[in-house]
């Protein structure tokens, strides 16, 4: 176990390197079929290749999704993708009915990230671990998983450009929640600003009445000094005229 376990870890190692034929890959070339190789199995394999639009995680979803729903063929990650948490080589081992030939036989999917958004797929296969399928030995076999990477192709153009209206939408809708969130801000803000300002001219004419009233109450506080005065002169001319009368 710990040998296996120790060659599938080369293995993700080597995989993870882009390899040759996707370094050679230029810009154009996306979604036409050609054939290339790979290293697996300590050997290398002939493969039927394709660069499509999309970042690596997703093409694999999409990927795995088209193989099971058009062909019945379920790619499942192995053990190396489970140890190393990258992603390793896609497999369906021993697979009968498939239109690629009446035995049944091993389907072998990879992918690499060539850019952010853009990914090379691999499809491989062979009737087992020591007969992998080649153009010169199993031609039949290899250009029938050369025509379901074909009728792959466009499918992984249309969803490419799905995925893209989907991140687009996505974008205008997180621009159109922004700006409801600034326009509520700024409602919100004249709204407050309207309120202060109404509460201005309410102090205002609150402080213009207390003026007026100050203003008047210092008439009458005038009023009430000179009423005191008065009041106080004759209250001093009536105590004098008592104490005359009480001395006599």
């Amino acid at each position: 176990m710990t040998r296996r376990l120790l060659f599938l870890l080369t293995l993700s190692a080597s995989l993870t390197t882009v390899p040759t034929w996707a370094q050679d890959y230029v810009v154009g070339q996306n979604y036409v079929v050609r054939q290339g190789q790979l290293p697996y199995a300590g050997r290398t394999q002939y493969s039927a290749n394709v660069v499509v639009d999309g970042p690596e995680d997703q093409t694999r979803d999409f990927l795995q999704s088209f193989m099971k729903e058009t062909y019945r063929i379920p790619l499942k990650s192995g053990l190396v993708s489970l140890v190393t948490k990258k992603n390793g080589v896609l497999t369906a081992k021993q697979v009968a009915g498939t239109n690629i030939s009446s035995r049944a036989v091993d389907i072998y999917a990879a992918t690499t990230a060539l850019t952010d958004s853009t990914t090379e797929v691999a499809l491989f296969g062979g009737f087992g671990e020591k007969t992998f399928f080649s153009p010169d030995l199993t031609s039949t076999e290899f250009k029938r998983l050369q025509a379901m990477l074909e009728r792959y192709a466009p499918a992984a153009r249309v969803n490419a450009f799905r995925q893209q209206v989907a991140a687009a939408e996505a974008n205008v809708a997180a621009i159109d929640k922004e700006k409801e969130k600034i326009t509520r801000a700024m409602e919100n803000t004249r709204a407050n600003t309207a309120a202060n300002l109404k509460r201005i001219d309410e102090l205002l004419r609150q402080n213009k009445a207390n003026a007026l009233t100050i203003s008047q109450d210092s008439v009458q506080l005038i009023g009430n000094a000179q009423l005191r005065e008065a009041g106080t002169q004759v209250l001093q001319r009536r105590r004098e005229r008592l104490a005359g009368v009480v001395t006599k």
